[in-house]
């Protein structure tokens, strides 16, 4: 059965865009320490079987991803993907010459991320993607947390864990420190809801 991981950069209060009016400038806060953990990151993806997003980063992984050469290029196009939309758009997908390797998911969207578990044997991950990351903890489907935590404190914004309707106990896995940019990795598994 296959394990799914959410991959997040987050302020140090929670925050995973830019500031209000900008929120998809995460970019002028996060660039240190994603270049700081690049490498990592690398590895981590190109061992993962599938990738799994919502609307919103595959919009944006898909109009870039296609397109470029290399190491990072080559993860993210030739492994498997699932693109999780809440209501009738998009109705199709596409990944430039990569089309195989894309499929949208949608309708009883949590019952089929359910099945895929079960048929994937290795790692699904969650690159962004909160409110999908969210729906995922609420229904007991997430089963590790990989966040690096960036040394900045922003005053507005989108909050990654706005809406988790339950507890839910986490274990530490593993940390590292990324020492030039001073941000840091934590990795959870992350337990089952509990009564609140």
């Amino acid at each position: 059965m296959g394990k799914i991981i959410a991959n997040v950069s987050s302020t140090l209060n929670g925050i995973y865009t830019g500031p209000t009016g900008e929120e998809d400038n995460m970019v002028s806060w996060a660039l240190p320490g994603i270049m700081d953990a690049t490498d990592d990151g690398l590895v981590f993806f190109q061992k993962v079987d599938a990738i799994l997003m919502g609307r919103v980063t595959y919009e944006g992984f898909a109009s870039y991803w296609p397109f470029q050469e290399g190491d990072w290029a080559d993860a993210m196009n030739k492994t498997q993907k699932y693109v999780v939309t809440k209501n009738s758009e998009p109705t199709e997908v596409h990944w430039g010459d990569y089309a195989e390797t894309v499929t949208l998911l949608h309708s009883d969207v949590m019952t089929k991320i359910k099945e895929l578990k079960k048929q994937i044997k290795g790692d699904i991950i969650v690159p962004a993607s909160a409110g999908l990351v969210q729906s995922l903890i609420n229904a007991d489907l997430l089963d590790e947390l990989r966040i690096i935590i960036h040394p900045v404190l922003m005053g507005s914004g989108k909050y990654y864990f706005d809406n988790i309707h339950t507890r839910h106990d986490m274990k530490l896995i593993e940390t590292k420190l990324y020492g030039k940019s001073g941000s840091i990795q934590l990795r959870y598994e992350i337990g089952e809801a509990q009564g609140e």
